[in-house]
């Protein structure tokens, strides 16, 4: 099995300059890689790169 590094809400927000709680809704919404792990949220730092390249790639 490998081992995933996993960001926190306040990373992720960071990292994608966006505010904690619309880092939140997208979690609860599904539009983010993230599980919940009790009450808090652990987002995938690589799935969210992935997503992240996806987004700003251009179409060719």
């Amino acid at each position: 099995m490998e081992n995933q590094e996993y960001l926190t809400i306040n990373e992720a927000a960071e990292k994608l300059k966006l505010a904690k709680v619309t880092i939140y809704r997208m979690a609860r919404r599904g539009q983010l890689p993230a599980v919940k792990l009790g009450k808090a949220w652990r987002i995938s730092s690589q799935k969210l790169a992935e997503l992240f390249e996806q987004v700003i790639k251009p179409k060719s």
